[in-house]
């Protein structure tokens, strides 16, 4: 009797847990789908544009709600930069919108995608609507997108940072060494230092030389376009910048880099009266996300402009962690799709890579060239666009870029692991091979290699970066030593990229979109995003899978996750590889 009343209980628990389960899943579905079945969005007369970008803006979101937004309750989905781009020019000739409110204290963003919304900005401002920007706090970067503002104000015991760029890189060999693993590297370009974090303790003069000429590019910039937009001369801003004499609100005024210092309802307050609204209460905010679903229904036309988005590492297939990337059989299919597409009247391929795989990159540049040959194909490149990310770009018929873009890194290398002291010395592990030919073991991790080995990958990589340079030629019209020049594995921003012909102007995603149309002689036409992303129960379990996986990656490595991540990078990285850093972070 006892075991049976033990059953029944457990049995119960497992009743009651089962339904809970049940319950949460059947409440998220039914949060998605409500989520989703949102289609339109009425915008009422007086509304205030209001931006506040929350999460790290992409070049296009997913549209699908993430596993812990589901779990949370929070189902507000992502948004992209051609959602934002799309938003901000509709509402320049939408008489209900009459103002943009700019409420950030910092963007999840880099400087070429905020470069872009700046833009769209300054566009909107020739409507005559006016647009506020308010902060607790100033970062650097929402400083530079709130400075198109008419007028800036700061909350009144905020901080405001304004300091010039950096650029930061991390080294790995003194943790290699200890480790015991040798990264035995092949590369063509004194400039490709995508290697050195596994070679050397401290940059090399070449990388310090091309970073240094990255950021007095990049900040000449942003000096010339807070200058304009504020009226105050570039060098006093450099200077401001060297004394951090902005940092406090009262002086920031003075200094003339914002207009007022104020609590946020005040500034709600100056909303209330242009809008005419009653009060705070009833002032119409209408978010950016929502507004992007308040897209007025167009009907479809036969011309179409297809939009390939390109964004992540070259890999040739998915790294497993979620991420966005560039995998072959899905961006060459993709490409295959819109040649064959009739109605597809030109290509604009948006690509944001620092690159990867160099074989992969020579396929899809197959792809594209053969595009080329039946439609226009005009890239527009986002953050970055290098190594790889350049591979796949330079054979467009056109090629647009921001000032802030990183591309070029003209340049391959190649790398193989010997662990042999790590597994001999730290782990006592010994291995013993037997082989038919002297090469038979060619590969293994656990020797070095010889030098007839190493000059067979030396020369693997001598002929890559040939081809490489040999694309870049043909593609952009320039003599091989020319593009051997200015290659060499040399990363450079949108300036530089401009007076060395890497690109052909300066724009964004919407300029691309223009010149595409015109070089296609399509007056009207429709845009159709690609890759396809997968919908409904189908997208959402992939989503799911995906998150549950990098999560428990995460969970069970905690802190060390990213250390794996790096040596999962590095092991990956084995091959010749047409890629800058992982990460140039630049803020």
């Amino acid at each position: 009797m006892k075991d049976f009343f033990k059953s029944v209980l457990a049995n119960l628990v497992a009743l009651i847990l089962y339904s809970f389960v049940f319950f949460i899943l059947f409440a998220g579905i039914a949060g998605v789908v409500s989520a989703f079945g949102e289609k339109t969005v009425s915008v009422k007369p007086n509304s205030v544009l209001h931006l506040n970008f929350k999460s790290e803006i992409t070049d296009r979101a997913s549209g699908n709600v993430s596993f812990s937004s589901l779990m949370s309750g929070n189902l507000q989905q992502g948004i992209g930069l051609n959602d934002i781009l799309e938003s901000i020019s509709r509402a320049k000739t939408d008489d209900n919108i009459k103002c943009i409110f700019i409420d950030n204290s910092s963007i999840n963003a880099n400087l070429a995608t905020i470069a872009e919304i700046r833009s769209a900005l300054a566009d909107f401002k020739q409507s005559g609507k006016p647009i506020y920007a308010y902060a607790d706090n100033l970062s650097q970067g929402i400083y530079y997108l709130a400075s198109v503002a008419d007028k800036i104000e700061m909350n009144p015991t905020g901080d405001m940072v304004l300091k010039g760029l950096q650029a930061q890189v991390a080294f790995y060999k003194g943790a290699l060494d200890k480790l015991g693993v040798e990264v035995q590297v092949f590369r063509h370009g004194k400039f490709k230092s995508a290697v050195e974090p596994y070679i050397l303790s401290a940059m090399s003069a070449e990388n310090r030389l091309q970073y240094q000429t990255m950021l007095d590019a990049m900040w000449r910039v942003y000096l010339q376009n807070v200058a304009e937009s504020r009226g105050i001369d570039a060098a006093k801003i450099n200077q401001i910048a060297d004394d951090g004499s902005a940092h406090n609100p009262l002086m920031a005024k003075q200094l003339g880099l914002i207009d007022e210092v104020a609590y946020r309802d005040q500034v709600l307050n100056e909303l209330v009266s242009l809008t005419g609204a009653e009060n705070i209460d009833k002032l119409n905010l209408i978010s950016i996300g929502k507004y992007a679903k308040a897209k007025p229904f167009v009907m479809p036309t036969d011309n179409k402009i297809a939009v390939v988005y390109a964004s992540g590492e070259i890999n040739q297939q998915s790294s497993g962690y979620g991420e966005q990337e560039i995998t072959e059989k899905l961006y060459v299919e993709t490409l295959r799709e819109v040649r064959a597409d009739s109605s597809v009247k030109a290509v604009v391929l948006r690509v944001n890579s620092p690159g990867g795989s160099a074989q992969v990159s020579d396929n899809i540049w197959h792809e594209v060239e053969l595009t080329k040959q039946v439609k226009p194909v005009v890239v527009s490149m986002g953050d970055y666009a290098a190594s790889g990310g350049y591979y796949i770009s330079c054979p467009a018929s056109y090629i647009v870029a921001n000032e802030y873009t990183l591309t070029g890194s003209i340049g391959v290398f190649g790398l193989t692991l010997n662990v042999q002291k790590l597994m001999s010395n730290k782990l006592g592990i010994n291995t013993e091979v037997v082989k038919t030919n002297k090469m038979s073991d060619f590969g293994n991790a656990y020797r070095a290699v010889t030098p007839a080995e190493r000059e067979i990958v030396q020369s693997e990589v001598e002929n890559i970066y040939s081809t490489f340079v040999s694309r870049v030629s043909n593609g952009r019209n320039m003599q091989p030593e020319t593009v051997d020049s200015i290659g060499q594995g040399r990363v450079w921003c949108g300036v530089d990229a401009l007076r060395l012909h890497l690109i052909d102007a300066y724009g964004g995603l919407t300029d691309a979109i223009s010149i595409a149309a015109e070089m296609s002689g399509t007056e009207k036409y429709s845009l159709v995003d690609y890759p396809k992303q997968e919908e409904g129960f189908e997208a959402m379990v992939k989503m799911l899978t995906e998150e549950m996986t990098t999560s428990k990656i995460y969970n069970e490595l905690g802190e060390f996750a990213e250390s794996a991540k790096f040596i999962k990078n590095l092991i990956s990285s084995q091959g010749v590889q047409a890629r800058m850093e992982y990460t140039i972070e630049i803020y």
